[in-house]
This record gives C-alpha cells, sequence and structure tokens, in this order.
C-alpha cells in the first residue's frame, strides 16, 4: 500500500454496504471495548461508519480516520440521519496527528491486513502509541490465514454472496479467486462482480483485486511487542473466546508500555 493508494472496492460506500449488510458479529465487541473505555475513541480505518455509528448512538465520543474520500462522505451521510454527531477525518493510519489522546483506539474488519510492508506497520503502531491515553487500549482483528484457502488454485472461482444494487438494478454477486504469493506473505483477491437483472441476464459488470497481508499467529504476537506494546488479551472470535488453533480470527487486545 502506497502513501495515498485508495482501494478500488472502496470507491462506493453504499455498494460496500449492501454486501456487508449481514456483516454485523464484530459491532457488540467494539461497542462493549468503547463502553469500557469510555472515550474518547478513535476509529481507523472507519470507513461508513458501520461499527463508529452505533458507538456514537450509545452516547459515547468517537472520531473516525480513513483514506477515502467516498465512504467519509457515505459516513457523513448515514451519522446525519442516524442524528449523531462524529469527527469523521480523512487521513491515513501511518501518518496522522491530531493532537489529542484517546482511551480506545481499533481499526475493525480486517483492515489492518492492507498494510504489508514493515514500515507501514511501523508507522502505525506509532502513530497509536502517540495518540493513546496512558491506560488506553489498541485492538484490532485480522483473519488467522487459512492454508486450505491460501492453497487454492488462482482460477477457481468462490461465490461469497449476493447483494442487492443500491440503484436498484437487480441483484449482485460477488465471487472471489486467490493467488496468494507466499514471498510477500500477501493474497491476491479477484473480486468478480455479476448483475443479474430483471430478465435474468448476467454479465461480469466490474472486476477488481484486493490485496490482503496475511498475519500468522506468532508473527502477530512477535510484531505488537516489537512495536512497544503488551498483549492484554488475544481472542479468536467476537463472543471472546480465547484464541487457539483453527479459529477464524485473530482479535488483539495490546495496550503501550
Amino acid at each position: 500500500m502506497t502513501s495515498h493508494q485508495s482501494i478500488p472496492l472502496y470507491r462506493d460506500g453504499r455498494h460496500y454496504d449492501a454486501m456487508n449488510l449481514d456483516i454485523v458479529a464484530d459491532i457488540p465487541f467494539y461497542l462493549e471495548e468503547a463502553k469500557r473505555a469510555g472515550g474518547p475513541v478513535l476509529e481507523l480505518a472507519c470507513g461508513t461508519g458501520r461499527l463508529a455509528i452505533p458507538i456514537a448512538q450509545s452516547g459515547i465520543e468517537i472520531v473516525g480516520l480513513d483514506l477515502t474520500p467516498s465512504m467519509l462522505a457515505h459516513a457523513r451521510e448515514k451519522a446525519k440521519r442516524a442524528g449523531v454527531v462524529i469527527e469523521l477525518i480523512e487521513g491515513d493510519c501511518r501518518s496522522f496527528a491530531l493532537g489529542r489522546n484517546f482511551s480506545l483506539i481499533f481499526m475493525g474488519f480486517n483492515s489492518m491486513q492492507h498494510l504489508h510492508d514493515p514500515a507501514s506497520l511501523a508507522g502505525l503502531f506509532a502513530c497509536v502509541r502517540q495518540h493513546l491515553a496512558d491506560g488506553g487500549r489498541f485492538v484490532f482483528d485480522v483473519f488467522n490465514p487459512k492454508l486450505s484457502l491460501l492453497a487454492r488454485q488462482p482460477s477457481e472461482r468462490k461465490h461469497e454472496r449476493d447483494y442487492e444494487d443500491p440503484d436498484g438494478k437487480g441483484t449482485i454477486s460477488f465471487d472471489h479467486a486467490v493467488r496468494y504469493d507466499d514471498a510477500s506473505q500477501v493474497a491476491h483477491i479477484g473480486c468478480y462482480f455479476t448483475r443479474r437483472g430483471a430478465a435474468g441476464e448476467e454479465r461480469d459488470f466490474r472486476v477488481e483485486e484486493l490485496n490482503m497481508r496475511c498475519f500468522y499467529p506468532q508473527e502477530l504476537d512477535l510484531l505488537v511487542r516489537s512495536q512497544g506494546f503488551t498483549m492484554l488479551a488475544k481472542f479468536g472470535n467476537f463472543e471472546r473466546k480465547v484464541f487457539t488453533s483453527g479459529d477464524p480470527k485473530q482479535i488483539v487486545v495490546c495496550s503501550k508500555l
């Protein structure tokens, strides 16, 4: 990920929300973390406010930072409809300076996996450390790499989900294929969007690539420690199950040393 690279998949917040409408398991978890912290809260890679808005609705002050203007614009519209005020800032999670501290900083929905190189990760943790209040927590989640998924043939497309076109132009089918680069530990995910119209016709109308860095469990633990943080907890799902082999997620709760 370069300094001002935006992810094409995130160009339209309406499609993003429609595609992820059923992703709700993480909302109670991050809401509980925000209530425990009591505010103020900073969400990095806040996107369309899927997590920030419920936190604001609970009465906790939250600031959202994201690199993509179109996602922030949609988040502002949603926040207005929800009747909440959220400061939404366009910025890079690797190089921001807000001039204040937060009792909780979090980065949800695998967003840290968009950072592929050591310099980007070091920049992220340095900014978090600079903005985290004494006794505050940094919480983030990433996938636990699934070797059977990474070993798939790049030509093998798998159906992920269907969603309704926000412009009313039919149902959109989302498929993906994976090409894994084991030298960089980056999964290059081909995203195929097919629109099924009223007449039943189907065609790929958009093909994009989403590049996600994989973090293996012991590597992730070492990364946290090497950046001046101590691991307080690590969960395998959003129900706070202690992380063990085979869990789908790595959810880290840490604080600065």
